[in-house]
């Protein structure tokens, strides 16, 4: 029986997965949730109706597998055309969605987090859930909330735990596109936290401009130099389709 409660139903799931030898990881907002202690403050709370999870690829047909044991519901013609990148179910009883991301996690930026998906337990780590809000390009309240949380609770390091800002820092010198979504995100993220009654706001604003800083003073390669050259011209990102469900309506 699937748990009515969401972070409930993801850990059966990444626990099922275990079992079976395969790895699955959360990322969104139950991700945070379970990072994240300030995530329960009031003022940060949200709901998580559904669940993201990040797999490999390899483990596709496992996971199928997997899902389908536990009762969840394919959108099969979906799976069946994104088999190996993306894989969607549904918790009929729960009205809830299941997003499985195979190796690569693709919105509005594209990043490889199949090394990832073997660290941490049952999220990826915090500077990769990091990296899936700040490349978000048309931004809601729940991305300030989740990076607020984040940046609130651990401290940007260089070579340590916490969020790893010289691994942010280093994929952001190679990519402009990256580094310019991201840059406006941080900015955006202080202009929302000075806005708004953020608990030691000041935590969160030294710790956002610690990684800005790291962003801005490594050396840019050749390709970003070239790059930035167009600058905004041209569109750096992309838009991801609309995907409202219409299964439960």
């Amino acid at each position: 029986m699937v748990p009515a409660n969401a972070l409930d139903a993801a850990t059966q799931i990444i626990d099922a997965a275990e079992a079976r030898g395969v790895r699955l990881r959360l990322l969104g907002g139950l991700a945070f949730k379970r990072l994240c202690p300030s995530s329960m403050d009031a003022r940060y709370y949200r709901e998580n109706k559904d669940i993201d999870l990040m797999g490999r690829r390899q483990d596709s047909r496992n996971i199928v597998k997997i899902m389908e044991t536990l009762g969840y519901k394919p959108r099969e013609l979906f799976n069946k055309l994104n088999m190996g990148q993306r894989l969607i179910y549904y918790d009929m009883e729960n009205s809830r969605r299941v997003d499985l991301f195979l190796d690569e996690f693709v919105m509005c930026h594209k990043f490889d987090f199949k090394e990832n998906i073997l660290a941490g337990t049952y999220t990826l780590p915090i500077t990769q859930l990091l990296m899936t809000k700040l490349q978000v390009v048309e931004k809601t309240e729940k991305e300030y909330k989740d990076l607020v949380v984040a940046f609130h609770d651990y401290d940007v390091t260089s070579g340590g735990a916490g969020i790893k800002g010289d691994e942010i820092a280093d994929l952001c010198s190679k990519d402009w596109g990256v580094y310019t979504t991201f840059w406006k995100s941080l900015e955006a993220l202080k202009a929302w936290t000075e806005a708004n009654e953020v608990p030691e706001r000041e935590i969160v604003l030294e710790r956002v401009q610690k990684l800005m800083s790291a962003m801005e003073t490594a050396p840019k390669s050749f390709g970003w130099k070239m790059r930035a050259r167009v600058g905004e011209r041209t569109r750096w990102y992309e838009l991801p389709d609309s995907d409202s469900d219409a299964v439960f309506h």
